[in-house]
């Protein structure tokens, strides 16, 4: 009996070996194929664009290192950038390669002026509220300046 399960493991053995190549290396290059617009085609993206952002890095901008460190450019030469740290403007020379992220000015601008046109837009609701609120009050005190005369004529009479 025991020899009977020995030629049935070996029949199975044998008949895997005889599986076709190609369907390996097809599943194998299927796996490849997922793994590289998984990880490394947005990895590639974002370095394309970190790197046009920082060619188009200028002086004023506001930048964050690598390293964590968050300062405003003072400097731009070939393959180093000068950024000012902190309230005593200290200032930090680094390679171009270890800016992680880069704000703009101009970025900065426009959100200041999305900034104030929203500010601006709550200022008119909150005028129109208290022109509401003013209204609402005003006829409220007339009901009740009515109802106190009228209380009032009832009680002299």
């Amino acid at each position: 009996m025991f020899h009977f399960a020995l030629d049935a493991a070996s029949s199975d053995a044998a008949g895997a070996q005889g599986a076709n190549p190609l369907i390996m290396i097809a599943i194998f290059a299927f796996f490849i194929i997922i793994w590289y617009f998984l990880a490394l085609r947005p990895q590639r993206k974002k370095e394309k664009e970190l790197k046009a952002k920082i060619e188009k890095m200028r002086v004023g901008d506001q930048v964050i290192t690598i390293g964590g460190l968050v300062g405003k450019v003072a400097n731009i030469r070939d393959d180093e950038v000068t950024i000012m740290t902190s309230a005593a403007n200290t200032l930090v020379t680094f390679k171009k390669n270890a800016v992680n992220t880069i704000i703009s000015r101009d970025a900065k601008a426009t959100d200041k002026s999305a900034d104030k046109a929203s500010s601006e837009e709550k200022k008119s609701d909150k005028i129109v509220l208290k022109k509401k609120e003013k209204e609402a009050s005003s006829d409220t005190e007339k009901v009740q300046e009515s109802s106190e005369t009228s209380d009032l004529g009832e009680i002299k009479e």
